[in-house]
Protein backbone atom coordinates (compact mmCIF):
# COMPACT_ATOMS: atom_id res chain seq x y z
CA UNK A 1 0.00 0.00 0.00
CA UNK A 2 1.11 3.44 -1.16
CA UNK A 3 2.31 6.18 1.35
CA UNK A 4 -1.09 8.33 0.11
CA UNK A 5 -3.08 5.36 0.77
CA UNK A 6 -2.21 4.65 4.33
CA UNK A 7 -2.24 8.62 4.89
CA UNK A 8 0.38 11.15 5.20
CA UNK A 9 0.79 14.27 7.28
CA UNK A 10 2.89 17.13 5.39
CA UNK A 11 5.52 17.29 8.20
CA UNK A 12 6.59 13.92 7.87
CA UNK A 13 6.83 13.71 4.14
CA UNK A 14 10.22 13.80 3.88
CA UNK A 15 10.85 10.69 5.75
CA UNK A 16 8.00 8.54 3.89
CA UNK A 17 10.54 9.64 1.06
CA UNK A 18 13.22 8.43 2.19
CA UNK A 19 11.12 4.58 3.39
CA UNK A 20 9.61 4.42 0.07
CA UNK A 21 13.45 4.11 -1.38
CA UNK A 22 14.10 1.65 1.50
CA UNK A 23 15.74 4.20 4.05
CA UNK A 24 13.08 4.62 6.75
CA UNK A 25 15.20 2.89 9.47
CA UNK A 26 18.65 4.16 8.12
CA UNK A 27 19.60 7.20 6.09
CA UNK A 28 23.16 9.05 5.74
CA UNK A 29 23.29 12.12 3.82
CA UNK A 30 25.46 14.79 2.89
CA UNK A 31 25.27 17.97 0.88
CA UNK A 32 28.25 20.11 -0.43
CA UNK A 33 28.50 23.29 -1.97
CA UNK A 34 30.33 24.30 -5.58
CA UNK A 35 32.14 20.93 -5.84
CA UNK A 36 31.91 18.22 -9.20
CA UNK A 37 31.34 14.61 -7.94
CA UNK A 38 34.73 13.35 -9.00
CA UNK A 39 36.35 15.90 -6.17
CA UNK A 40 33.74 14.59 -3.66
CA UNK A 41 34.52 10.74 -4.27
CA UNK A 42 38.60 12.34 -4.05
CA UNK A 43 38.11 14.26 -1.04
CA UNK A 44 36.38 11.04 0.76
CA UNK A 45 38.56 8.35 -0.92
CA UNK A 46 36.39 6.83 -2.72
CA UNK A 47 36.89 4.77 -6.14
CA UNK A 48 35.04 6.09 -8.85
CA UNK A 49 32.40 2.72 -10.17
CA UNK A 50 30.22 3.81 -12.95
CA UNK A 51 27.06 6.07 -13.01
CA UNK A 52 23.51 4.45 -11.83
CA UNK A 53 20.06 4.44 -10.96
CA UNK A 54 19.13 3.61 -7.36
CA UNK A 55 17.87 0.10 -8.30
CA UNK A 56 20.97 -0.62 -9.38
CA UNK A 57 23.09 0.82 -6.67
CA UNK A 58 23.85 -1.94 -4.74
CA UNK A 59 24.57 -4.44 -7.62
CA UNK A 60 27.31 -6.50 -7.89
CA UNK A 61 28.64 -4.68 -5.06
CA UNK A 62 30.42 -7.74 -2.34
CA UNK A 63 30.06 -7.82 1.23
CA UNK A 64 32.21 -5.23 3.28
CA UNK A 65 32.24 -2.69 0.82
CA UNK A 66 30.28 0.70 1.28
CA UNK A 67 28.61 2.43 -1.63
CA UNK A 68 28.27 6.26 -2.25
CA UNK A 69 25.52 7.36 -4.77
CA UNK A 70 25.80 11.48 -5.56
CA UNK A 71 25.02 13.41 -8.11
CA UNK A 72 24.40 17.68 -8.72
CA UNK A 73 21.60 18.62 -6.56
CA UNK A 74 21.53 21.87 -8.16
CA UNK A 75 23.93 24.50 -9.95
CA UNK A 76 25.70 25.00 -6.46
CA UNK A 77 25.14 22.23 -4.41
CA UNK A 78 25.83 18.08 -5.02
CA UNK A 79 24.17 16.11 -2.59
CA UNK A 80 25.38 12.57 -1.28
CA UNK A 81 23.69 9.46 -0.09
CA UNK A 82 25.85 7.13 1.50
CA UNK A 83 25.62 3.12 2.39
CA UNK A 84 27.44 1.22 4.57
CA UNK A 85 30.10 3.50 4.81
CA UNK A 86 30.61 4.47 8.46
CA UNK A 87 32.04 7.88 9.97
CA UNK A 88 32.61 9.83 7.17
CA UNK A 89 33.84 13.50 7.88
CA UNK A 90 31.73 16.93 6.48
CA UNK A 91 34.19 18.98 7.24
CA UNK A 92 36.96 17.67 4.37
CA UNK A 93 34.08 18.78 1.73
CA UNK A 94 34.35 22.01 3.00
CA UNK A 95 37.63 23.26 2.79
CA UNK A 96 38.46 25.71 0.29
CA UNK A 97 35.64 28.11 1.87
CA UNK A 98 33.00 25.91 0.65
CA UNK A 99 29.97 25.03 2.98
CA UNK A 100 28.53 21.40 3.82
CA UNK A 101 26.09 19.53 6.03
CA UNK A 102 25.77 15.95 7.32
CA UNK A 103 22.77 14.27 8.63
CA UNK A 104 21.39 10.74 8.95
CA UNK A 105 19.46 8.42 11.22
CA UNK A 106 19.79 4.91 12.24
CA UNK A 107 17.25 2.26 14.02
CA UNK A 108 19.62 3.68 17.59
CA UNK A 109 18.53 7.17 16.56
CA UNK A 110 18.46 9.97 15.18
CA UNK A 111 21.69 12.23 14.61
CA UNK A 112 22.53 15.67 14.50
CA UNK A 113 22.86 17.50 11.38
CA UNK A 114 26.17 18.91 11.34
CA UNK A 115 27.03 22.48 9.57
CA UNK A 116 30.72 23.07 8.10
CA UNK A 117 32.40 25.89 6.59
CA UNK A 118 35.83 26.02 5.05
CA UNK A 119 36.99 23.11 7.02
CA UNK A 120 35.73 23.46 10.37
CA UNK A 121 32.64 22.48 12.13
CA UNK A 122 30.45 25.35 12.40
CA UNK A 123 27.29 24.08 14.13
CA UNK A 124 26.04 21.19 15.60
CA UNK A 125 22.30 21.26 15.39
CA UNK A 126 20.20 18.63 17.28
CA UNK A 127 17.37 17.82 15.51
CA UNK A 128 15.51 16.30 18.22
CA UNK A 129 15.80 18.35 21.12
CA UNK A 130 14.17 21.69 21.16
CA UNK A 131 17.33 24.39 21.29
CA UNK A 132 19.69 21.97 21.36
CA UNK A 133 22.45 23.82 19.32
CA UNK A 134 26.24 23.63 19.94
CA UNK A 135 30.01 24.72 17.76
CA UNK A 136 31.30 27.98 17.14
CA UNK A 137 28.61 29.07 15.59
CA UNK A 138 25.69 27.21 17.34
CA UNK A 139 22.76 29.68 16.02
CA UNK A 140 24.04 30.10 12.64
CA UNK A 141 21.41 27.37 11.12
CA UNK A 142 18.42 29.13 12.92
CA UNK A 143 17.77 31.38 10.51
CA UNK A 144 16.53 28.17 8.34
CA UNK A 145 14.70 26.68 11.35
CA UNK A 146 11.73 28.64 11.60
CA UNK A 147 8.19 26.93 11.54
CA UNK A 148 10.09 23.23 11.89
CA UNK A 149 9.41 21.13 14.63
CA UNK A 150 12.52 19.87 16.43
CA UNK A 151 11.02 18.09 19.50
CA UNK A 152 10.90 14.14 19.77
CA UNK A 153 9.06 14.40 22.66
CA UNK A 154 6.14 16.10 20.90
CA UNK A 155 2.63 14.69 21.12
CA UNK A 156 0.56 17.19 19.35
CA UNK A 157 0.51 14.64 16.53
CA UNK A 158 -1.91 12.40 18.68
CA UNK A 159 -4.63 15.03 17.37
CA UNK A 160 -3.77 15.18 13.95
CA UNK A 161 -6.37 14.27 11.51
CA UNK A 162 -3.94 13.91 8.90
CA UNK A 163 -2.56 10.60 10.91
CA UNK A 164 -2.03 7.14 9.14
CA UNK A 165 -5.60 5.93 9.82
CA UNK A 166 -5.65 3.66 12.87
CA UNK A 167 -2.30 4.78 13.96
CA UNK A 168 -3.80 5.69 17.26
CA UNK A 169 -5.04 2.16 17.86
CA UNK A 170 -2.47 0.66 16.73
CA UNK A 171 -0.24 2.79 19.05
CA UNK A 172 -1.96 2.39 22.22
CA UNK A 173 -2.28 -1.42 21.43
CA UNK A 174 1.82 -1.74 20.39
CA UNK A 175 2.31 -0.06 24.27
CA UNK A 176 0.26 -2.76 25.79
CA UNK A 177 2.16 -5.65 23.92
CA UNK A 178 5.48 -4.15 25.01
CA UNK A 179 4.31 -3.28 28.66
CA UNK A 180 3.46 -7.29 28.87
CA UNK A 181 -0.31 -6.99 28.73
CA UNK A 182 -1.30 -8.69 26.18
CA UNK A 183 0.03 -12.86 25.20
CA UNK A 184 3.19 -13.72 23.52
CA UNK A 185 1.50 -14.33 20.63
CA UNK A 186 -0.97 -11.07 20.14
CA UNK A 187 1.04 -10.75 16.19
CA UNK A 188 -1.95 -13.28 15.60
CA UNK A 189 -4.78 -11.70 16.59
CA UNK A 190 -3.57 -8.49 15.53
CA UNK A 191 -6.66 -6.98 12.97
CA UNK A 192 -5.01 -7.18 9.36
CA UNK A 193 -5.72 -3.63 8.45
CA UNK A 194 -3.05 -2.96 10.70
CA UNK A 195 0.08 -4.89 9.12
CA UNK A 196 0.83 -1.47 6.67
CA UNK A 197 1.23 0.09 9.97
CA UNK A 198 3.33 -2.42 11.80
CA UNK A 199 5.50 -2.11 8.65
CA UNK A 200 5.50 1.27 9.04
CA UNK A 201 6.61 1.15 12.85
CA UNK A 202 9.08 -1.47 11.90
CA UNK A 203 11.24 0.50 9.72
CA UNK A 204 11.15 3.10 12.26
CA UNK A 205 7.92 5.31 11.68
CA UNK A 206 6.44 7.46 14.82
CA UNK A 207 5.14 10.44 13.72
CA UNK A 208 7.47 12.59 15.93
CA UNK A 209 10.28 10.95 14.77
CA UNK A 210 8.80 11.33 11.22
CA UNK A 211 8.18 14.77 11.95
CA UNK A 212 11.86 15.36 13.21
CA UNK A 213 13.47 13.79 10.12
CA UNK A 214 11.58 15.86 7.82
CA UNK A 215 12.36 19.32 9.57
CA UNK A 216 15.53 18.42 9.40
CA UNK A 217 15.93 17.79 5.75
CA UNK A 218 13.52 20.49 5.24
CA UNK A 219 16.59 22.76 6.81
CA UNK A 220 18.80 21.00 4.43
CA UNK A 221 16.83 21.77 1.29
CA UNK A 222 16.43 26.07 2.77
CA UNK A 223 20.38 25.58 3.23
CA UNK A 224 20.94 24.39 -0.44
CA UNK A 225 17.80 25.61 -2.22
CA UNK A 226 16.36 22.27 -2.95
CA UNK A 227 15.05 19.68 -0.23
CA UNK A 228 16.11 15.71 -1.59
CA UNK A 229 12.83 15.00 -3.81
CA UNK A 230 11.38 11.96 -5.90
CA UNK A 231 12.78 13.76 -9.18
CA UNK A 232 16.56 13.58 -7.80
CA UNK A 233 15.92 10.09 -6.66
CA UNK A 234 15.02 8.58 -9.90
CA UNK A 235 17.86 10.09 -12.00
CA UNK A 236 21.21 8.36 -12.51
CA UNK A 237 24.09 9.12 -10.47
CA UNK A 238 27.64 8.78 -9.59
CA UNK A 239 28.42 5.43 -7.75
CA UNK A 240 31.86 5.46 -5.59
CA UNK A 241 33.11 2.58 -3.13
CA UNK A 242 35.01 2.08 0.15
CA UNK A 243 36.40 -0.88 1.00
CA UNK A 244 35.28 -1.12 4.92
Amino acid sequence: MSTKEIGMRHSERLWHLAYKYGMGSSFDGMWVEGLEVAEVAERLGGAVAGECGWADLLKGVGEGTGVVWAGRLNGDWTQVVHLGVEALDVEPLSEGNRRALRFGWHVNGVGDLVYAVDGACVTVFGVTRPGGRRGREPQALDPYAEGLRFDLQDSSWENDPDLPPGWREYSAWEEARLEGDLPDDAYDDMPPEWSDLLELAVNGYSPPLAACITSALTLVGRVTGRELDEAWMREIHTRFLFER
